[in-house]
């Protein structure tokens, strides 16, 4: 009786929930959006805002968009939606989402988002950053170009490359590791880019909620992760930094130092950030001499040294931590840590080409081109032609020719 009592005690200080009326005529796009609904008549402010045909009639699709044309084919009803080709143009953007687009959509979830981050967090990427990409539009339209390049990596090209031809005989490499992607993007894929930088730029030039913090970062990464995926030269040749005419720096750097800005701007690893546990799971890497070749310490002059009395120190260490490059999570937190020693000294180094400098970028190329889909391309192409370079204009120097074995052995094995 006295346990009977003390469970009804202990009831009556139980917090209950505040009474609340539950929406049940909202409509589904929300629903499937998992925002709330404000069941306005005859349409819904959310989705007016994400451009969408509000379907509190069941008869209407899911996520129809507002401005696409219907018409009967073979008696069923098809959806299109013009593709817009004046890519010039700064109108304020339409989000079109079609079959197609629904279906890209499924495979950034299942497949491409997950590719942003280390496999171990995969339910920040799966759940957290879909879910943004659900309310913001500009997040849509990244998501749909980030899909449609990665299944351009995927399609295997049919026909021989015959702008490889030259490169093959020159470098007697077997057709087999020289066998490319299709490298140019597509009019849909800089089409979606267009629109989602149009609105992001929008978004970006009007006081910013802190509720938008966290998209604004899940942009800024797809951003960097298109950027660098996004090269289209066919071969090292005509790749950085063998293009005399390349005197401003590759187009990811320069992603990287807008990313910059953005991390001062939103935090992203403050505690309230749905990234804050990324943050938390990247290896750190401390300043630490023991694993760097002696060959590297002597032509770098490294003995006795802080890690401030050296540009070279940083990016050196951070290359030869311990890693398991196998694991595509170190492939990731290697391109992100590299990244931030890129807006240095040791940056300005590599974009005067200083030979030190890019010695050390042929063997970062090496360690990150057998990781994640976007990684690889840039990295042998790049890391190819940062090898050709050193080779054709530093000849002379005995030490840098032979320590440039090592990349150019991982880099001139691997499929383009």
């Amino acid at each position: 009786m006295a346990a009977s009592q003390e469970s009804l005690n202990a009831g009556k200080n139980v917090r209950q929930r505040r009474a609340h009326r539950k929406s049940r005529s909202g409509c589904v796009n929300c629903k499937l959006r998992r925002v709330k609904c404000d069941e306005g008549l005859p349409e819904c402010s959310k989705c007016l805002s994400f451009r969408v045909c509000c379907n509190y009639d069941i008869r209407i699709p899911d996520l129809q968009p507002q401005y696409a044309i219907s018409r009967k084919l073979n008696g069923k009803m098809q959806t299109y939606s013009a593709l817009v080709t004046d890519l010039t143009s700064v109108e304020e953007s339409k989000l079109e989402l079609t079959e197609r687009n629904l279906s890209r959509l499924e495979r950034f979830q299942i497949r491409t988002v997950l590719s942003l981050g280390p496999p171990e967090l995969r339910q920040l990427y799966e759940n957290e950053v879909y879910r943004l990409t659900l309310r913001h539009p500009f997040l849509m339209y990244f998501a749909q170009t980030l899909t449609s390049i990665h299944d351009r990596y995927l399609r295997s090209p049919k026909s021989s490359a015959t702008a490889f031809t030259s490169y093959i005989a020159a470098t007697h490499q077997p057709d087999s590791q020289l066998s490319p992607i299709p490298s140019r993007r597509t009019i849909e894929e800089i089409h979606y880019w267009t629109k989602g930088v149009t609105l992001f730029n929008q978004k970006l030039s009007a006081p910013l909620p802190p509720a938008d913090r966290d998209a604004i970062w899940a942009a800024a990464t797809m951003l960097g992760v298109i950027t660098f995926a996004s090269i289209e030269v066919p071969m090292p040749e005509e790749s950085w930094p063998l293009v005399p005419s390349m005197t401003t720096e590759p187009e990811w750097l320069k992603m990287g130092n807008g990313k910059s800005a953005l991390w001062r701007l939103v935090k992203p690893d403050r505690p309230d950030s749905i990234f804050h546990t990324l943050f938390s799971a990247l290896p750190t890497v401390e300043f630490s001499l023991e694993n760097v070749p002696p060959g590297f310490m002597k032509l770098y002059k490294l003995d006795g040294l802080s890690a401030d009395s050296s540009p070279y120190a940083i990016p050196i260490i951070s290359i030869f931590a311990p890693r398991n490059m196998e694991c595509p999570s170190s492939a990731i937190a290697l391109f992100y840590v590299f990244n931030s020693c890129m807006h240095n000294e040791f940056g300005l180094l590599v974009l005067n080409k200083d030979p030190r400098a890019l010695l050390v970028m042929a063997y970062w190329y090496s360690k990150i081109c057998t990781g994640q889909w976007w990684l690889r391309r840039r990295a042998l192409m790049e890391g190819r032609a940062t090898c050709m370079y050193l080779e054709r204009y530093c000849a002379h120097n005995v030490t840098i020719q032979d320590l440039l074995k090592v990349p150019r052995q991982y880099l001139f094995k691997s499929a383009l």
